[in-house]
């Protein structure tokens, strides 16, 4: 009782585990403490109350029934958000420590966005198993509501999930069933371009090029509607494949020939080759540094690398 009734303080005060403990005890022995899988001295005790500002007595008090406040919550929730928008993990175990998820009066929409910020973090820090634990229950609570952007970012981890496991046919269905929703039910324009960009891309790794170059070109006429460039470099290579698995070479040569990314810039070189230009193919490979790690990360790319390897005779 004592544990769980520091634990309601600390939250009330604001404070992480690390800031509560600092100097006192370790964070570990305090989430022990928190537990009631220790029972801490009355020195401790002291030292914990008096960075509380309350007494000892006040540990000794049942734990209250309250209710967390929801405008805190959605504060916090809409803060690490936009932490996470820009690429900066380092706080958000705070955040975790804090275990909103298992408050039960937080609507379940509001619960959802809390296991999303959980599975960026995990995907973040590499736990697969916990990233796919929380990708699933942001899913579940999520699709309760119309379908927003955080549901599409639960949907974009997921699918990531299932392509690395090849489940293509797994990742297609979850991918055109909301694709289908948005269309029916929601006026997520762009949201309608980020899903479809995931099709495109499912298709192309299970070797659909003609369906996935359909989807790109879908991609590009929405986002034309709606005066947008989503996504510019990594739609251009990926329709830049799919022209070089469907054998156009000279459509690859022109669509690639002004980019400077050296994905692109392989596979204009590979257009060349394949048109016969072999002088100019073999003056643009020697110029091209190559990411060897992200190639071997792309089936397309690797083979087309290892195929100009061979025939263009540079090692």
């Amino acid at each position: 009782m004592i544990g769980q009734r520091i634990k309601e303080i600390r939250n009330n005060n604001n404070l992480t585990q690390e800031e509560l403990a600092d100097g006192i005890i370790s964070r570990t022995y305090l989430s022990l403490i928190e537990k009631g899988s220790v029972h801490p001295s009355t020195n401790v005790l002291i030292k914990l109350s008096e960075r509380l500002d309350c007494s000892v007595n006040d540990f000794m008090q049942e734990v209250s029934h309250f209710r967390y406040n929801d405008v805190e919550i959605l504060r916090e929730i809409a803060y690490y958000e936009q932490k996470i928008e820009q690429e900066d993990y380092t706080s958000l175990h705070y955040f975790i420590e804090k275990e909103y998820e298992a408050v039960e009066q937080i609507p379940a929409p509001d619960s959802g966005r809390i296991h999303l910020l959980y599975a960026k973090y995990f995907k973040h820090s590499g736990d697969r198993r916990k990233l796919n634990f929380h990708v699933d229950r942001a899913l579940e609570l999520l699709s309760t509501v119309s379908i927003n952007q955080s549901y599409i970012d639960a949907v974009i981890l997921k699918v990531g999930l299932l392509a690395d496991e090849d489940a293509y046919e797994s990742s297609l269905d979850l991918l055109e069933d909301t694709l289908y929703t948005i269309l029916r039910f929601s006026d997520l324009d762009l949201g309608v371009i980020r899903i479809m960009f995931e099709v495109a891309e499912c298709y192309q790794k299970c070797g659909e090029y003609f369906t996935s170059s359909r989807f790109a070109a879908r991609i590009k006429k929405q986002s034309k509607m709606l005066h947008i460039d989503y996504r510019r470099d990594a739609l251009l290579l990926l329709e830049g494949k799919n022209l070089a698995m469907l054998k156009k070479f000279h459509a690859l040569d022109v669509w690639t020939s002004e980019s400077q990314d050296a994905m692109s810039r392989l596979l204009n070189c590979y257009a060349k080759y394949k048109n016969g230009n072999i002088k100019a193919a073999e003056e643009k490979y020697k110029d091209i540094d190559f990411d060897l790690e992200a190639l071997g990360q792309d089936r397309v790319l690797y083979d087309i690398h290892k195929e100009l390897e061979e025939r263009l005779g540079f090692i």
